[in-house]
């Protein structure tokens, strides 16, 4: 395998990846749209699901090669670029149910929590919690060089989503290495995004039919977080 199959080359247009026909999303969708399904299966599920999500969005990170001792030889293996940190920002409160999971996937990642609530008749993000430090400068990291891995089940109206970005943005996360991982998203959600930042990459377990009057994706699986955290 040669050094260019890790090129960290900028991305210039928007990746969308929708991983809905893949066996165990596909399997753990039908648990997670039902109704009736109780809220340990739902975690369950949603835990099966975020596993090949955060697969496939961690093919993002540069790679470098490392040379290492066998117990036969010394060959070439490959490793994450230890100079470029990367960043984990759940939304609350959904955002929460692949935190850990992404911690598994990522022990040396940071993780900064982002509170954002939706107005119920604007529809629009309010937030009300923010851990991202204000400078682009943290006292371990450069936010530029940053890779950066928003998480939020939902994409409906794409209104935290790109106050997520932007917060993200503003400290100097490049947009072209910030990817939103998320459950389901709307077909409006996803072109507001799209239109927003169009060299983001986007990882979806789904893309819906559309919103309701409601601003609630259709057919979706109601709320979220609600139904992760058993409070219905």
């Amino acid at each position: 395998m040669t050094s260019s199959t890790f090129s960290n080359k900028p991305v210039t247009t928007t990746k969308i990846v929708v991983l809905q026909q893949h066996p165990v999303v596909a399997h753990a969708l039908s648990f997670i749209r039902d109704k009736d399904t109780t809220s340990a299966v739902f975690r369950t599920a949603m835990k099966q699901v975020g596993n090949v999500l955060l697969s496939r969005a961690s093919e993002q990170i540069p790679l470098v090669p490392v040379t290492i001792q066998t117990p036969i030889c010394e060959t070439t293996a490959y490793q994450r670029d230890p100079n470029i940190p990367i960043l984990v920002v759940p939304i609350l409160r959904a955002g929460l149910v692949w935190a850990d999971l992404s911690l598994e996937w990522l022990p040396e990642a940071h993780l900064y929590h982002l509170g954002l609530a939706r107005n119920e008749e604007t529809l629009q993000p309010i937030s009300y919690y923010n851990k991202l430090p204000k400078t682009t400068t943290s006292k371990s990291f450069d936010y530029p060089p940053a890779h950066a891995f928003v998480i939020d089940p939902m994409l409906a109206t794409g209104g935290s989503a790109i106050a997520a970005i932007e917060a993200l943005k503003q400290r100097g996360v490049l947009e072209a290495n910030i990817t939103f991982i998320c459950l389901i998203a709307s077909p409006e959600g996803l072109k507001i995004v799209q239109d927003a930042f169009p060299a983001l990459s986007i990882v979806a377990a789904a893309v819906d039919d559309c919103l309701n009057e409601n601003g609630y994706i259709v057919p979706g699986l109601g709320d979220a977080g609600d139904r992760v955290f058993g409070t219905l």
